[in-house]
């Protein structure tokens, strides 16, 4: 009797998707549990696709891991598979959410065109499907496009589009939609409407138990009333953000939460609220991160913050400390003018403490950093 190895490595293969999808598609809390796990689980749907009888099964387990792995902030590794599988013979429909998961991956990695391109070839191949929730998610990953490229009038055009396609039940694209309505009104200036739609994206939110799209909106609406000049209305976005993400946050949006929420501390002189929040920051990246590589901006910008409030607080010792260490991530970042400022700031700090030759030497070196 002959032993046929593929159908051993198959049933391997199948055990292993029923067991991962039991076990990621119960809760986000659930899922969480496997994060580590990561490349483990990505590496059995890569296994998948190599059986054409489990193809069509691999790419659903491929799309509906999707959520997760573009809330746990694994976007390169799913961007990876996500090309493996269009590279197959797959039925239409996969196709076309594959590009447009693919094209939301790539605006959220800022990378535009590439985000474009995808989505328009999700689009094209879209043109005789029946589903309009199918054209109501590519219009409005295309109107989020167009908004990085900073072309608000088109990207509004899609996303009108996009509510156009879709029915009134309350779904994740509806609310995203609203979302991100929301942040081209701010473009446009249109305060009141853009305030509108976040506020219509936070209902859907509440309603769908989203509570990391919903901090999302948190942030988007509080960078709004900010710039608005609505700092108390502003910080509590920022609070309520950082309470609804709880334990669903992925690194990148805990730490811009953090320090969103710490820069409006500082503008309404809570030096030692904003002292608190940036440390947590700091805390959390060095905590995540250690003595890796990467990140260098991220690590910059909130060692700068940190330092900027502890110099206002007239801690010059723990200001410096913070502040020096900025200038080494933004030399990293190969960051002349964010390691100019931060020079700028350590001048300062010598300043308030009446070391003022040191201080005139580092105010020079910043000049001469610029001028360069």
């Amino acid at each position: 009797m002959s032993f046929n190895i593929n159908a051993v490595v198959i049933n391997a293969i199948t055990r292993a998707l029923a067991d991962y999808q039991n076990q990621l598609f119960r809760s986000p809390e659930q899922a969480d549990k496997l994060k580590q796990k990561h490349a483990s689980i990505l590496k059995t749907a890569s296994e998948s696709l190599g059986f054409p009888q489990l193809r069509v099964k691999g790419v659903q387990f491929i799309l509906d891991l999707f959520p997760t792995f573009e809330r746990w902030g694994y976007w390169a590794d799913y961007i990876d598979i996500t090309e493996y599988a269009i590279s197959n013979q797959l039925p239409t429909e996969q196709q076309i959410y594959l590009y447009a998961n693919l094209g939301h991956l790539h605006h959220l990695n800022q990378n535009f065109h590439d985000s474009l391109h995808c989505l328009e070839q999700s689009l094209q191949l879209s043109e005789n499907h029946q589903s309009k929730d199918v054209l109501g998610l590519i219009h409005h990953r295309l109107m989020n496009t167009y908004i990085g490229l900073d072309q608000p009038k088109i990207a509004q055009e899609h996303g009108l589009q996009a509510l156009a396609s879709l029915d009134d039940t309350p779904s994740k694209t509806r609310a995203s939609a609203y979302d991100s309505l929301g942040r081209i009104y701010t473009r446009l200036n249109n305060k009141a409407m853009a305030e509108k739609q976040f506020r219509d994206a936070l209902s859907l939110w509440e309603i769908l138990e989203d509570y990391t799209h919903m901090a999302r909106s948190y942030i988007n609406l509080g960078n709004m009333l900010w710039a608005d000049g609505k700092l108390d209305d502003a910080k509590e976005c920022f609070e309520r953000a950082l309470a609804t993400m709880g334990s669903l946050s992925n690194l990148q949006e805990e730490l811009r939460i953090r320090n969103g929420l710490g820069i409006i501390q500082y503008a309404t002189n809570d030096f030692g609220s904003a002292v608190n929040t940036f440390q947590a920051a700091v805390n959390k990246l060095e905590q995540e991160l250690g003595n890796s590589v990467g990140w260098y901006s991220m690590r910059g910008m909130l060692f700068q913050n940190l330092g900027n409030a502890l110099v206002a607080q007239r801690d010059i010792h723990q200001a410096l400390v913070a502040l020096y260490k900025a200038k080494t991530y933004w030399q990293q970042a190969n960051n002349n003018l964010q390691m100019a400022n931060t020079i700028g700031t350590i001048a300062e700090a010598y300043l308030v403490n009446k070391e003022c030759e040191t201080a005139v030497t580092t105010y020079d070196e910043a000049l001469s950093l610029l001028a360069n």
